[in-house]
């Protein structure tokens, strides 16, 4: 599996203007890979009108976390955080960082023992920096594609360890929601959220019990397909089921108990110390919560995340954090200010990581 037809190893430069093009200066291979993947989102069916819709979405929900709030209660609330709760819950997001890369070199060690953790670290940085600014979700396509000869796994196995993330987050995430909903008076949080934190959570676990019972099936499936002589005169079907069974080599992760209480673990661990973060934050903006509160804005932040919006979710997680805090009695002027201080907190230092890294070593392979 750690075979690899990876990238070129001389890149040429790319350039829509040849006449005005420097041949001699090779162009970073990451911008390379970037241009690949805005043109082939850019170029799908409805590609840009998703965009445009989740920018109609950013706007809508920017516009009801603002609409009712006394401006300057909220501008006053917005100068409470304070420089040592900032460093506390840049500590508490450093940690949770960590154990997240931890749990995807874990994920890679399962198709490749011998995967280093340290390779491991920009390439799950970046894709998160670029995922918060550019759309299309071009930062999960670079971490597959851009970097899977650094990492020696085939892109279908990348994509794999992707889908098990995605997995185990939301199950952690719908976890803290329902018990942060246990603390709370009927009614006090928007019944509709709650529904589709149900289905979610439902979809979520159906979907992992369909994984490990029908997984091992279609790998036989599959494998029973490679034998088939005829199969070589189609050699697209064979490497669709090539990449199928690398895609499917690190879902089978999941089959394992023992692995999957491993993945569980640290996917609570690195979302308690994203909780921590929040309640660093929080407790410039609402210092009498009570002590869920911030692991349920984290959630229905989070959570909320899952909607349309502009790249960095700008509306969709302040709208729905900010609710969560409300929940638990903040004034909406302090929920607001809390909601926006948090975003800022995930958002600066991680974007700032990956676009540096890219910045220097993007002409490196």
């Amino acid at each position: 599996m750690t075979s690899n037809n990876g990238v070129e190893a001389d890149p040429k430069p790319l350039a829509s203007n040849k006449q005005h093009m420097d041949r001699s200066r090779p162009v970073p291979w990451t911008q390379q890979w970037l241009l690949k993947l805005q043109r082939s989102a850019g170029s799908r069916s409805g590609g840009w009108g998703v965009l445009l819709l989740g920018c109609g979405i950013t706007v809508l929900f920017l516009w009801l976390l603002m609409r009712e709030l006394d401006l300057a209660a909220f501008r006053e609330a917005l100068t409470r955080l304070s420089l040592q709760a900032s460093l506390i819950a840049l500590a508490f997001l450093t940690m949770g960082y960590t154990t997240r890369i931890i749990r995807w070199w874990w994920m890679l060690r399962f198709l490749d023992p011998q995967v280093p953790m340290g390779v491991c670290v920009w390439p799950f940085l970046t894709s998160i920096s670029l995922n918060n600014v550019l759309p299309f979700r071009i930062g999960d396509g670079l971490r597959i594609l851009g970097f899977r000869q650094k990492l020696k796994c085939q892109p279908m196995g990348l994509a794999g360890t992707l889908a098990t993330e995605r997995i185990m987050d939301l199950l952690v995430l719908c976890g803290f929601f329902f018990l942060g909903l246990l603390g709370l008076p009927e009614g006090a949080f928007p019944h509709q959220f709650s529904t589709a934190a149900a289905a979610l959570a439902g979809f979520s676990m159906a979907g992992l019990l369909l994984l490990m019972v029908l997984l091992p099936q279609l790998v036989r499936y599959a494998q029973h397909l490679q034998k088939q002589s005829s199969l070589k005169k189609r050699q697209w079907l064979a490497a669709i089921l090539a990449q199928g069974l690398y895609f499917a080599g690190a879902l089978s992760i999941i089959r394992s108990s023992s692995h999957m209480l491993v993945l569980l673990m640290l996917s609570l661990i690195s979302w308690g110390f994203e909780g921590a973060v929040f309640a660093s934050v929080a407790a410039d903006f609402h210092g009498h919560a009570a002590p869920l509160a911030p692991w349920f804005a984290l959630a229905t932040g989070t959570l909320a995340t899952l909607l349309p919006s502009t790249p960095g979710y700008i509306g969709t997680f302040d709208y729905f954090a900010a609710q969560g805090l409300i929940a638990y009695g903040a004034s909406p002027e302090a929920a607001a200010a809390f909601a926006i201080a948090v975003h800022g907190v995930l958002w600066v230092p991680l974007t700032s990581c990956g676009l540096i890294y890219l910045a220097l070593q993007g002409t490196k392979r």
